[in-house]
């Protein structure tokens, strides 16, 4: 189990809020259950069912994770945040946004290389996602893969293309491009 997770596990005892010991501690327990759940379900999810579909966990379950690990990005605990997300990346791997948010997590936690598999994951998933696409061209950037962050940011500048509000998003990746290209010259 990766590390991270382990320290969020005693983060989380130590929490003072019960919701969040509670939540994190039930993520782990259902983390600590992934290989046997992957395969016990294995001829399920070949068929393209979610391990929460399959374990009939229900949707209000995901969506309150997902709410918690948000609320907890927003406030910069992503060590928090990572169980839960990871929780719903892995159990409902169908939506993007749970792909997104375990990246985001592993990111902000230092951890690029295993992040660009979440927002690979999520890219895959939707293929017009700017933020995801920035995001693992930033990782694969942080993890010396110039030549396909350079791919990815370019990407990014023709998805904003004429969505205003993507502007930001499309001026920071036009800059990071730039910035690639005058290092790869240099």
């Amino acid at each position: 189990m990766n590390p991270l997770l382990k320290q969020a596990a005693t983060s989380a005892v130590h929490s003072p809020d019960p919701e969040i010991r509670d939540s994190v501690l039930l993520a782990m327990e259902l983390l600590e259950q992934m290989p046997q759940h992957l395969e016990r379900w294995q001829s399920s999810l070949a068929k393209n069912q979610t391990l929460a579909s399959c374990l009939q966990l229900g949707a209000e379950a995901i969506v309150r994770s997902r709410r918690l690990a948000t609320r907890l990005c927003d406030d910069g605990d992503f060590l928090l945040a990572l169980p839960l997300a990871m929780v719903c990346a892995s159990y409902a791997s169908d939506d993007p946004e749970h792909c997104f948010l375990a990246g985001t997590c592993l990111q902000r936690l230092g951890q690029p290389a295993s992040a660009v598999h979440f927002y690979r994951v999520a890219l895959q998933l939707n293929e017009a996602d700017a933020a995801s696409a920035y995001r693992l061209a930033e990782c694969l950037e942080a993890v010396e893969q110039s030549e396909q962050a350079s791919h990815l940011y370019q990407w990014v500048t023709e998805l904003a293309r004429g969505n205003f509000a993507l502007r930001g998003l499309q001026g920071m990746a036009s800059a990071r491009l730039a910035q690639l290209t005058a290092a790869r010259r240099a």
